[in-house]
């Protein structure tokens, strides 16, 4: 396991996705006595060698300035609880990716945790330095001041947050930085779902961000409705829909490669709002309507042995492909493999999958909850406003029919293609950023 606190460089390698959950922080009380703590301690530093861990080679956070520094550029820090595979951290790592934003943007990357890396390696080149955090050790207090140490010796532009538990540790870094760094956060789901504690410390730390980004309409309504004084106060808002890379996630010869059988699928972190209970429910229904289905889930995460013990129960476990992350490094060819993408969620923001699915010409069988409410399927796909297993399979048997099977795929790529391009939103961030600059 590479050390902790320090700086990342990416050298070579294709990523891989691992495992995630989401455990509680000691809260920082930020009394006066603890900032005055925190600004003595904000001075200490360690001093490691390089090492080599994986294809990565890990420098200590003094290491030289990358060849990507420009000054014209707007220097800007992200910070996010993990960085394996999830609807904002693929979303995050496709931004990376684009041309547009490595042109503007000098990004620098902070993990609040050491093990959960997985997409790192699909960065490598786009971003100049990635730190990681013990945050979830003991030794938690020593690591957060770590952590706000960089940011605040970055001399940052913009302080770029994605996800509660980033949102609100983030955030104390501006009692170092100075006036002139700007905190934005991104929100990607309904405050409501959150649990109590990311629930509060999200609304108290609202009126401190300089600007909140809503990436679906319905999270925007959801804040508005939960303001009340100071809590989810916001100084600035916008909506920022997220985008895909359409030419990256085009099979065009989708067609072409169907088989005698249809294959059911997810591609998502295993969330317990994902309920992928009820996807395994959904499934078995299908297995006793038609033996012309295969299923596949490529994901991992708090939810996995629920997942798994309840296909038991079903006799599903010889019927469904369950591939891990850590062995894909390509969602794309995962959805190439999907005819139908069976999204049983309690909940939603704007699910980058979904979208991502879509425009690989997959049938979209989806909950209607959260920002997905949003989504206008006209003539295509099937939202269903209460679950009923029996009633969800009956529709998906209906796409054995191969016409309206492929007549609906072209659809739902069109509808992908016309409304959530990732240029779009890469520039409306950008927009943002020159705005709070000025």
């Amino acid at each position: 396991m590479p050390p902790r606190g320090r700086a990342i460089r990416c050298k070579s390698g294709s990523g891989a996705f691992s495992q995630s959950a989401s455990p509680g922080f000691p809260l920082l009380s930020l009394t006066r006595s603890a900032t005055t703590i925190l600004q003595y301690c904000i001075v200490l530093t360690t001093d490691n060698a390089p090492i080599t861990y994986s294809q990565l080679t890990i420098h200590h956070s003094q290491s030289s300035i990358s060849p990507l520094v420009e000054n014209n550029k707007i220097k800007v820090a992200h910070v996010i609880r993990v960085f394996s595979y999830g609807g904002a951290e693929v979303l995050l790592r496709e931004i990376f990716a684009s041309r547009t934003f490595q042109q503007q943007v000098i990004s620098d990357l902070f993990i609040l945790d050491h093990k959960k890396l997985g997409l790192l390696p699909q960065v490598e080149g786009n971003i100049r330095k990635a730190y990681y955090y013990r945050i979830t050790t003991v030794k938690f207090l020593l690591e957060y001041i770590k952590f706000l140490r960089h940011i605040a010796k970055g001399d940052y532009d913009i302080v770029h947050m994605h996800l509660p538990v980033a949102g609100w540790m983030g955030i104390v870094a501006k009692l170092f930085t100075g006036k002139k760094t700007k905190f934005i956060y991104s929100e990607h789901n309904l405050v409501t779902h959150y649990s109590k504690y990311n629930y509060n410390l999200s609304g108290l730390t609202y009126s401190y961000f300089d600007a909140v980004i809503y990436v679906s309409h319905e999270v925007g309504e959801v804040i508005k409705e939960q303001q009340k004084g100071r809590f989810f106060k916001t100084k600035k808002a916008v909506t920022i829909l997220n985008g895909i890379d359409t030419e990256k996630f085009n099979n065009s010869n989708k067609l072409e490669q169907r088989n005698d059988k249809l294959t059911v699928g997810l591609v998502a972190r295993f969330r317990p709002q994902k309920r992928v209970d009820r996807w395994a429910e959904v499934a078995a229904e299908v297995k006793k309507l038609s033996d012309k289905f295969s299923f596949l889930m490529v994901g991992d995460g708090p939810s996995d042995n629920l997942l798994r013990e309840r296909m038991a129960e079903l006799g599903l476990k010889e019927n469904v492909d369950i591939q891990l992350p850590g062995q894909q490094t390509d969602t794309f060819a995962q959805y190439k493999q999907i005819d139908i993408f069976l999204l049983t969620s309690d909940f939603e923001g704007l699910p980058l999958a979904l979208l991502e699915a879509m425009s690989c010409g997959c049938v979209p069988v989806v909950s209607d909850v959260g920002g997905i409410r949003q989504l206008d399927f006209d003539g295509f796909g099937y939202k269903f406003h209460t679950f009923n297993a029996k009633g969800i399979a009956m529709q998906i048997v209906e796409y054995l029919d191969k016409d309206k099977w492929a007549c609906e795929g072209k659809k739902s790529r069109q509808f992908v293609e016309q409304n959530f391009s990732l240029h779009k939103q890469v520039e409306e961030i950008l927009d943002l950023y020159r705005e709070m600059l000025r």
